[in-house]
């Protein structure tokens, strides 16, 4: 029994000293790795590489920027579609649903209603997403509004982050219902966070 112990004992200290001798410092990111299709909406082409997804309604590009996720949506169908806002919602790393804002809306107004966004047929929208509650004012002589980073956890901000297993391939989501003819069509975007090494 020592003998078949042994050797298991041995690898899993070999695995755990590798990983608290990974010194690697860089940054961590996140990308489209699956999108939840509203139900009859057939499933489209999704592109991780890009973190694009399309399909016969829309085409669709994210872009991380901390704390928000930015997308440029071009609308395929032949109807204007509206995006609707107070149902958009932010699912974080700890899987807790926050309300989103979006471009155009002021911090101060961030919890208030937020009308529609219309993209008409044929056209393309660039917005984002932000989860209304990592947006705070700081109040004192060097306060202001400030917007925590929404992979919550100690430099995820850095270019200089220390590598840390345990933060890699975590998911956050970001659902956006999009309405057509009267019929909301409830998307899902799923995002895995990832990590890149600091360019020597």
């Amino acid at each position: 029994m020592k003998r078949i112990l042994l050797p298991i004992f041995l690898a899993l200290s070999i695995v755990c000293f590798a990983q608290k001798n990974d010194k690697r410092k860089g940054s961590y990111s996140i990308y489209l790795c699956s999108v939840d299709n509203p139900k009859g909406i057939e499933t489209g082409k999704l592109d991780t590489t890009l973190s694009m997804y399309e399909d016969s309604l829309i085409k669709i590009d994210w872009d991380y920027a901390v704390s928000q996720i930015g997308f440029v949506l071009t609308n395929r169908s032949d109807e204007t579609m509206k995006i609707i806002w107070d149902e958009a919602a932010f699912i974080s790393l700890s899987n807790e649903t926050h309300r989103v804002f979006h471009k155009g809306i002021k911090y101060i107004d961030r919890e208030n209603p937020q009308s529609p966004t219309l993209v008409y047929k044929g056209t393309t929208l660039s917005d984002l997403v932000s989860p209304t509650s990592f947006t705070r004012y700081v109040a004192g002589r060097y306060g202001g509004w400030t917007s925590e980073p929404i992979l919550e956890f100690k430099q995820a901000d850095s270019n200089k982050a220390p590598f840390r297993e345990e933060l890699i391939d975590k998911i956050i989501r970001v659902i956006l219902p999009i309405k057509i003819n009267e019929k909301t069509l409830e998307y899902g975007f799923n995002f895995k966070t990832t990590f890149k090494d600091k360019e020597k």
